[in-house]
Formats: structure tokens, sequence, C-alpha cells
């Protein structure tokens, strides 16, 4: 089980959100479909409640559902898989997206990031941690957004998410957030893809939160 402070609300004054932007080329990683790899995925820690839902799809057909009674550090973790080529992807990027419904409630902060876990990932170490998306906690509740993860300057200090393509690995959601609203919460993901040009999305102007809003189209 991994505890963790909440993030200050400094990081609300300096942050962009992105509703859902598509990024042209961008590789997807997971769109959490039936038989698709890092299935049955796992509350961590276990106050965490992890299912599928045709809510807050936007690849596919099912978003992954977490829910959790209070706020607390964590969210759901996949199985551990070998994917070679999921791996490499993962080594190559600056960046991930992943579409986030959030629950219908407001925040008073809100980041998530993602937590590998590999057999000495970093030197000594089985697990290593992205840094912080930017905060979600300005959207609108009930709405579904994009959030950028980076790879680089992890948590740990370490230069870049590196997997051993050839050894099994997995990767845990982690939010970090709270509310005054009562619980429980309940949060959608979709569309884990990598970050081909960050540049090209959207980049923070001035010190003030840059928000931008942005109606999702079907085709």
């Amino acid at each position: 089980m991994k505890t963790r402070q909440g993030l200050c609300g400094a990081l609300v004054a300096a942050a962009v959100i992105m509703l859902g932007v598509t990024s042209a080329g961008a590789q997807t990683l997971f769109s959490y479909e039936n038989g698709e790899a890092g299935f049955p995925y796992v509350g961590n820690p276990g106050l965490y409640t992890v299912s599928t839902s045709n809510v807050g799809v936007t690849n596919g057909v099912q978003s992954l559902q977490v829910s959790v009674p209070v706020p607390t550090f964590g969210g759901p973790q996949s199985s551990f898989l070998t994917d070679a080529v999921r791996a490499a992807a993962i080594n190559a990027a600056p960046a991930v997206l992943i579409d986030m419904t959030l629950p219908n409630v407001a925040f008073g902060f809100g980041n998530i990031d993602l937590t590998f876990f590999q057999t000495n990932i970093r030197p000594g170490n089985n697990n290593d941690e992205t840094g912080f998306s930017p905060t979600f906690a300005a959207a609108p509740p009930g709405s579904t957004i994009t959030l950028q993860i980076p790879l680089t300057n992890t948590q740990f200090g370490t230069p870049h998410i590196t997997l051993d393509p050839l050894q099994p690995w997995a990767y845990q959601i982690d939010l970090s957030f709270n509310s005054g609203a009562a619980g429980p919460y309940v949060f959608r993901f979709d569309n884990l893809r990598i970050v081909p040009e960050p540049a090209s999305l959207a980049t923070l102007s001035g010190a003030g939160l840059g928000l931008l809003a942005i109606r999702r189209r079907r085709a």
C-alpha cells in the first residue's frame, strides 16, 4: 500500500487541463477492452474497487472504472504483462495522455500519475513513479478531460521511466485528491496513449491557470 500527502494548492495556479484533445498520431497503449493485456485490474490499496463501465468511453466500448469511499492515494493496478512493444513505446515517449471522467463533485485539489512495477526498474527498487499530471480540480464536475502525464523526471529522481522489454511489468493509475463532498468517488479512465510531440498539444502561458474547454466530437 502506498500513502501520499496530496499536492498543495499551488499546483492549481500553474497547470493546464486539456479537455477532449486528441493528439494526431498518438499510439494507444491501453483502451480497457475485454481481453486486453493488463486485465484484471485490482485496487491498490484495497480500498479502491475496480470494474469497467460504459460511461466515459472515448476509445472502444468500455472504460476502466475505479471507486473509493474516501480520498486515498492509490488507484487501479494492472496485472503483470510481458509486452516488449508497449514497453519500448513507453521508454521512447516523453509523456502519455489519458482520458478521465470525473465524479460529479468539486475537488480542492486533484492530480494523477503512473507507477510502474518491475524488478529493479530503478537501482535496488521494484517500482518507479512518474511526475504528476496537471490538476483536474478546476475542470467541471462530471466532465471528461484529457490529462498529460510526464514520463521524465520521475518522483524518485530517475530521468525517465525505463522498462526492460523482456521482463514482466505492471502499472498503476494513482489518484491524489481531496473533496468536501461525501464519497464514494467514482472515476473512469480510457485511451491511455503515447504523446509523440508534447509541444504540439498545449503550453502554459503566464502564471495563471490555462483551461482549454473543447467539445468532444465522435465520428
